[in-house]
């Protein structure tokens, strides 16, 4: 009897350690160092971001590694901001799941993203929870994925901001990474935190507009998207990160 119990301890020990190892199945980002230039950004309401690495490192450059999402939450720090380049929040990395990590999981979220075909956007909210069910309060997912259409087949640069009912997360093509292309970043976080798009009626590339801008209005291309948040985008933007879990 006591040997038996003594094998169900070890069993259950063992299986706890397991279950563990595959829940932290990620790299800690939280020491590492990021830019906080400004003293009072330590009193700024905090963001958790997590990274999520979900395409082949070999196809996209490269950018699968710690460094590069530091560089993501440094951009986020400096372009986050309202019209005076005043900063909102103070991003801070939380953890990061690469290629080979996200891959270990085997969750179907996998199967709907870089794939040959355009993704079904109502179906990626639920397949971001199955995959990660726990989350921090706070945290916002940022997941890195390579887009594609028919016509442009994966030179598709599309990316994505989700506000999901209070659990909100990105995807950001990688080629969109080191803020190329139209601030991506900032915008689909900005998208994230509720806010919609911004028109700037003939706006050209070389233009400064807000960072919502879109070609999506019909008026113009969006701009350089390198103004920042106007009192109403504020005040949405607060209102949102009230409501995040």
């Amino acid at each position: 009897m006591i040997y038996t119990k003594i094998t169900v301890l070890l069993f259950i020990s063992f299986a706890c350690i397991a279950c563990s190892n595959k829940e932290k199945n990620y790299i800690e980002l939280g020491k590492h160092p990021i830019n906080i230039p400004k003293r009072e950004d330590n009193t700024l309401p905090i963001v958790y971001v997590s990274f999520i690495y979900t395409t082949k490192p070999s196809k996209a450059n490269g950018f699968d590694n710690k460094d590069q999402m530091i560089k993501e939450i440094n951009i986020l720090n400096q372009y986050f901001v309202d019209e005076n380049n005043q900063k909102i929040f103070r991003f801070k990395p939380y953890r990061y799941y690469s290629y080979a990590n996200f891959s270990k999981r085997n969750c179907d979220l996998a199967y709907r993203l870089n794939q040959p075909r355009k993704i079904i956007t109502e179906s990626i909210p639920n397949s971001v929870k199955r995959c990660f069910p726990e989350r921090k309060s706070k945290e916002i997912f940022f997941i890195i994925y390579d887009a594609y259409n028919e016509k442009l087949k994966y030179r598709d640069v599309t990316s994505w901001g989700f506000r999901n009912m209070g659990q909100p997360f990105i995807l950001i093509d990688w080629q969109r990474l080191n803020y190329n292309i139209q601030a991506a970043t900032p915008h689909e976080m900005g998208h994230a935190f509720g806010l919609k798009h911004f028109c700037t009626p003939g706006a050209k590339l070389s233009d400064s507009t807000n960072i919502m801008s879109s070609s999506d209005c019909k008026l113009g291309n969006g701009g350089q998207r390198n103004i920042g948040f106007n009192h109403v985008q504020i005040s949405t933007i607060l209102n949102y990160y009230q409501n995040f879990r």
